[in-house]
């Protein structure tokens, strides 16, 4: 697959904007339906915090995207611990925060599980962008991570920075499998919403995204995830060089999917795998970007097998 079309789907969930579903969602807009967890001080201000289950270690998504999104599988991995998702601030019920950043997120995250009381050291799970906040976050609280899960982690090869002699990637073209990117030249980045796996979310969930994607205010902040991308992938793998095997033995599971096997994103999984000795990759096949509502069940899999690895202290 070719750089321009791998970028659109690496890219997106960063850019979630409403265009037919604007008009269905005008009137869930008018009224704010009620949080599904706590709003969590964080330092002058609150983000939006959902913990479900019982147990150790706590699962926790860092996204992206929204809390909600994770509806086919936050309450199945709530059958066997406690897990918990949250809104990055200026989306979904969190309020606004400073200007966001990738060590913004990190201390957000910190500091919500911190002042709710959420017990660590924590399991991981990272969906695109939220794959770079985790290994950030490891990086800066060791101590606090026991176990990661990638689910399509963001392909840090494309968000890197150029540097002078790096080769130019153009603008992916407008086409109906490979819209333009906001972020490239004005267009729209495909949502979950595009997804024809959309509606296998609870009716719940997916009347909660379509009332988020409809606020001007969600809009213009998940406008900055590209930016926050470009600044936490260096961080990253400043870290990854810093340390050799950052996570040393703690299990790690890397989900990728079938759809862009290129040479490129093929060794970007080995270089993931190689951040732990007790690691393994799963290909969520048949899956696109998305694989949280097009392939759950792979997700499951992958965050109950790093639990069960820490529970008996083995490899996975």
């Amino acid at each position: 697959m070719s750089y321009c079309r791998l970028l659109t789907f690496v890219l997106a969930i960063f850019c979630l904007l409403p265009i037919a579903t604007l008009g269905q969602t005008a009137a869930a807009a008018q009224n704010s339906p009620a949080p599904l967890g706590k709003l969590i001080d964080v330092g002058g201000y609150r983000v939006h915090l959902y913990c479900i289950g019982a147990g150790s270690p706590a699962v926790v998504i860092v996204g992206a995207g929204y809390s909600f999104d994770w509806g086919l599988v936050q309450p199945e991995v709530a059958e066997f611990t406690q897990v918990c998702t949250y809104d990055h601030s200026g989306i979904g019920w969190s309020d606004s925060g400073p200007k966001d950043s990738c060590s913004l997120r990190v201390s957000e995250i910190h500091a919500a599980l911190k002042n709710a009381g959420i017990k660590g050291p924590y399991v991981l799970v990272g969906h695109s962008l939220g794959g770079l906040v985790a290994r950030v976050y490891a990086g800066r609280y060791p101590d606090e991570v026991t176990g990661m899960v990638f689910v399509d982690h963001a392909f840090s090869l494309i968000l890197r920075p150029t540097r002078p002699g790096d080769a130019k990637i153009p603008p992916p073209p407008v086409t109906p499998t490979a819209p333009m990117l906001l972020n490239s030249g004005g267009g729209r980045a495909i949502g979950l919403e595009d997804d024809p796996n959309f509606n296998k979310l609870p009716q719940r969930d997916r009347e909660l995204h379509l009332w988020a994607i409809a606020q001007t205010r969600d809009q213009m902040a998940l406008q900055s995830n590209h930016e926050v991308s470009m600044e936490c992938a260096p961080q990253a793998e400043a870290i990854a060089k810093e340390h050799t095997q950052t996570l040393g033995d703690k299990p790690l599971v890397d989900v990728s999917t079938d759809m862009m096997r290129s040479p490129e994103y093929i060794k970007f999984q080995t270089d993931l795998l190689s951040l732990s000795r007790n690691s393994k990759e799963i290909i969520a096949e048949k899956s696109g970007h998305f694989v949280i509502i097009d392939r759950p069940d792979v997700v499951i899999d992958a965050i109950r097998q790093v639990v069960q690895s820490v529970h008996n202290s083995a490899k996975l």
